[in-house]
């Protein structure tokens, strides 16, 4: 229990009493009485008896109060202050989850978990690589380690401003985003709270590496994948036009100004029961029937029995109520099921005419991306010769002229190799620049001389307005990296770099 509330109540209660007293001692005196100062004066015997030892006694019980009571007061209410931090930083953190998990909809989400993965260990973002126009999964770092690396006032600089050219958009209202100064301390205060330990961070450097070092090696299969998923792309758009006809057939809504009448499958649901109904679930034997027939018809022109996630052929059983499962394995009344088949096929319809209505714009853009992708395949830029690397910088040791590569792609590359965080078919020569500057033909060199100076900058990184290596001035941009990488480490991506 706290005595802190107890000492403030008796305190105000003391102070109380002694105003009632201040007040009735200004009051006028009684017909008849003396005012004090015109009677006569109490003799030595008089003042020196009771009325000196009542007086004393009271000072020596508010004197003693004072004594026990303030420092019982001091003593609380440190505990009291310490707690009440503890609890507005937890509402803070709780405030931060819900602003990094939720997406939006609800009204106070950002969608963060999103794109940086659930528990911020990182993740892909949909974006649209600029320089071919394809549509790839870009690589959005994890921010469960984040702190290691920035500074908290670094972190909000990113959370304010975003990154321009990448999916991560400026948050800040000063730049016209949606979090104010409250929100953006709630979210890194809930960053804050997730991070890993130091010796998780380090522990997930060997698999890092091991995993840039198997893309390289890997790159032809990965090439055939985005080949083979552009491809893709472009007989959905080609087809497009045909899906929107047979989705529109069945579940478009009436249209009086165009008199178009509603899809089948609307008017169907629009009028069950029509008929008899033996299992009681909505729909009438001839249109469970119906509905089957409808559906099987739409797949066998489609050419597929789904469409995104959704199932087009169902069975429905006119002596079973629950003839299918819903998404969540749950059995589900037959009309309820065809009603949600309908709301996924209206979807699909909603997400397809746009492209059947621009399908010229849209296929051009699309076949570009093909040609990109082909030419970037025959150009190789981003091959890596690891025995060049290792003659150059490693005295023909290839395993750590590997691994060199490896910790380069796995820390530095998503801001100094253009095109890595949209994948290595999108890469080009590695320290050829993005976010961060170019690194190749020896610009690491002419800006630090002394390998030294480099190994201590990327450890320490970038402050804004102070200065590093030759004529630099930091922005507080580059990271450091002593936290999660060895000393070792970090030498061997400066002599990798320094060989570029």
């Amino acid at each position: 229990m706290s005595f802190g509330p107890l000492a403030v109540a008796i305190a105000v209660t003391v102070l109380a009493i002694g105003l009632i007293l201040l007040a009735n001692s200004g009051r006028a005196p009684r017909t008849g009485e003396v005012a004090p100062n015109l009677a006569p004066p109490a003799s030595n015997d008089e003042m020196e008896s009771k009325r000196l030892n009542k007086t004393l006694t009271w000072a020596l019980a508010v004197s003693a109060f004072m004594a026990v009571g303030l420092p019982i007061y001091f003593a609380t209410e440190l505990g009291r202050q310490s707690a009440f931090e503890e609890k507005f930083l937890e509402e803070s953190v709780h405030r931060g989850e819900e602003l990094f998990v939720e997406d939006g909809t609800s009204g106070h989400g950002f969608g963060c978990a999103g794109c940086h993965g659930a528990g911020a260990v990182g993740g892909v973002a949909t974006f649209n690589e600029a320089r071919s126009g394809v549509t790839v999964a870009w690589a959005a770092p994890s921010l469960n380690d984040v702190f290691y690396r920035y500074s908290r006032d670094e972190v909000r600089y990113w959370l304010v401003y975003g990154r321009q050219g990448t999916p991560m958009p400026a948050w800040g209202v000063e730049v016209g985003g949606p979090a104010n100064d409250q929100e953006l301390d709630d979210l890194m205060n809930y960053l804050e709270s997730i991070q890993i330990t130091q010796q998780e961070a380090l522990a997930q450097v060997d698999p890092r590496v091991a995993e840039e070092v198997l893309k390289v090696r890997d790159v032809d299969r990965i090439f055939v994948d985005a080949i083979e998923s552009q491809q893709l792309t472009i007989a959905e758009i080609e087809e497009a036009p045909a899906v929107a006809a047979i989705l529109g057939n069945l579940v478009r809504a009436a249209d009086s100004e165009t008199n178009t009448p509603a899809g089948e499958l609307t008017q169907l649901i629009a009028n069950a029961p029509n008929g008899l109904d033996t299992d009681r679930d909505g729909l009438s034997d001839d249109d469970e029937a119906k509905v089957t027939r409808l559906l099987d018809d739409a797949a066998d022109r489609l050419g597929r029995d789904t469409l995104g996630t959704t199932n087009i052929r169902i069975e429905l059983d006119p002596l079973n109520s629950f003839s299918e499962l819903n998404s969540l394995g749950e059995p589900t009344r037959d009309l309820q099921t065809v009603r949600n088949v309908a709301a996924a096929l209206r979807a699909e319809r909603g997400a397809v005419s746009p492209v059947a209505a621009n399908q010229e714009s849209i296929l051009a853009g699309a076949q570009a991306g093909l040609e990109a992708l082909l030419e970037n395949q025959a150009a190789a830029k981003f091959q890596v010769d690891f025995q060049n690397i290792a003659e150059r910088s490693f005295d023909d040791d290839l395993e750590t002229a590997s691994r060199a590569y490896g910790l380069y792609s796995a820390y530095c590359a998503r801001c100094h190799t253009s095109g890595w965080s949209a994948g290595l078919p999108f890469t080009v020569e590695p320290g050829s620049g993005a976010l961060g500057p170019s690194l190749r033909d020896g610009r690491t060199i002419v800006q630090f001389p002394d390998a030294d100076d480099h190994v201590d900058f990327i450890i320490n990184g970038s402050d804004n307005g102070i200065g590093y290596g030759t004529n630099g001035i930091g922005r507080g941009w580059m990271p450091g990296f002593g936290a999660v990488l060895t000393e070792e480490d970090i030498r061997l991506i400066v002599d990798y770099e320094r060989g570029l």
